[in-house]
């Protein structure tokens, strides 16, 4: 049957400079939200039904939900510097810089319910935590090393009730970002007239930040909010 359904809205900004003057870019903006019912090309025998009984209960947050990205890249070259003297215009003009720059949100997840996440005893092994009421989910918050010992308030749930699925929403925290930029410096250097020798270097993660796996998940684990 086709009972699936799934929703997707968005912002979207698209940013252009053309070549000119050397230099050229384009930037990327998307602001977004995804729901749906099941993030899978089919529902049957994946796990991905929580209650068999009530398909809506899934209905939530996608797996393929990233509210923010950001995409640029760039190109600049210098001025060529054609009226300086040989050994300026040689080291000095003429030289490229490109790169580009991603930031997005973090894996959407969910808060399993422990003990194999089959306290509903329904044998699929997709329960989710029960919400304890009164606190706050405190994601992300403090220093670097805090939020790694601890990504969100641990104390926000519990193992869901014998015969129940958890109470919690599907996917209703979000994990770390990515950050990411990447350079290249390139140069081109005449040779014999018909040939040129190149210079290149390229960077890859230019500022070297680290991109984060998701915490534990499971309430009923040793580590659970930890990320290792």
């Amino acid at each position: 049957n086709s009972w699936g359904t799934a929703s997707y809205n968005a912002l979207q900004l698209t940013f252009e400079k053309r070549f000119t003057n050397g230099l050229q870019f384009t930037a990327n903006y998307t602001w977004s939200k995804n729901l749906d019912s099941a993030s899978a090309s089919s529902a049957a025998f994946n796990g991905s039904i929580t209650d068999p009984f009530n398909i809506g209960f899934d209905r939530g947050i996608s797996n393929l939900n990233y509210p923010r990205i950001f995409n640029a890249f760039w190109v600049y070259q210098t001025p060529a510097l054609k009226d300086s003297n040989p050994l300026v215009r040689g080291v000095l003009g003429g030289w490229e810089v490109s790169g580009t720059w991603r930031m997005q949100s973090g894996d959407p997840f969910s808060i399993a319910g422990g003990n194999g996440n089959d306290n509903s005893q329904s044998h699929v092994g997709s329960d989710r935590a029960d919400v304890v009421s009164g606190q706050s989910l405190d994601v992300h918050q403090g220093s670097k090393s805090q939020w790694l010992h601890q990504y969100f308030n641990t104390s926000a749930f519990q193992q869901n009730a014998a015969g129940t699925f958890g109470n919690s929403g599907r996917n209703l925290l979000q994990g770390p970002g990515v950050n990411n930029v990447d350079l290249g410096i390139n140069k081109s250097f005449p040779f014999m007239e018909r040939y040129r020798i190149q210079f290149r270097w390229e960077m890859f993660n230019a500022l070297n930040r680290p991109t984060f796996d998701l915490p534990d998940r499971t309430v009923t684990s040793g580590s659970f909010g930890q990320i290792t």
